[in-house]
């Protein structure tokens, strides 16, 4: 290999290691605050949105904090503890986007199965829960 190989090949490297994510995870308590930060939004506007179905632009703003919530929850790493709750975690995010998505086009029966689906992944979500020990509180207001 060539010098100039070389050379791309350790800052390649180096980028790498410096954008990848660590490989034990976001720490637990702000893995934790996030989660419950996007999960009470959700919860809320799973329910509160749905009920406005001629207001199409109260579901466009809930689809663009959607479109946030979900980019912000992909580019978390779970705590090795939490690695089996985060995929339902994005998967609640990314169905209730398409929901709201759905509901801005006025297109309720497709946006009826996404809530149906972020509803199936919250009880998935609880189950693993109880499975590793953890209570995640709610957020109280």
């Amino acid at each position: 290999m060539s010098g100039r190989g070389r050379i791309v090949g350790v800052v390649v490297a180096v980028l790498l290691v410096a954008v990848a994510p660590s490989a034990r995870g976001t720490e637990e308590p702000e893995y934790l605050s996030q989660f419950v930060l996007m999960m009470d939004w959700v919860n809320r506007a799973i329910v509160y949105v749905p009920r406005h179905t001629g207001d199409r632009n109260l579901a466009e703003v809930a689809h663009a904090v959607a479109e946030v919530l979900v980019t912000k929850s992909e580019r978390l790493t779970p705590p090795e503890r939490l690695s089996d709750l985060h995929p339902h975690f994005v998967l609640v995010l990314e169905n209730a986007e398409r929901a709201f998505a759905y509901l801005a086009e006025g297109e309720s029966d497709k946006a009826e199965r996404h809530l149906a689906l972020v509803r199936d992944e919250m009880r998935i979500m609880r189950q693993v829960q109880r499975d590793i020990g953890i209570e995640i509180p709610e957020l109280a207001l």
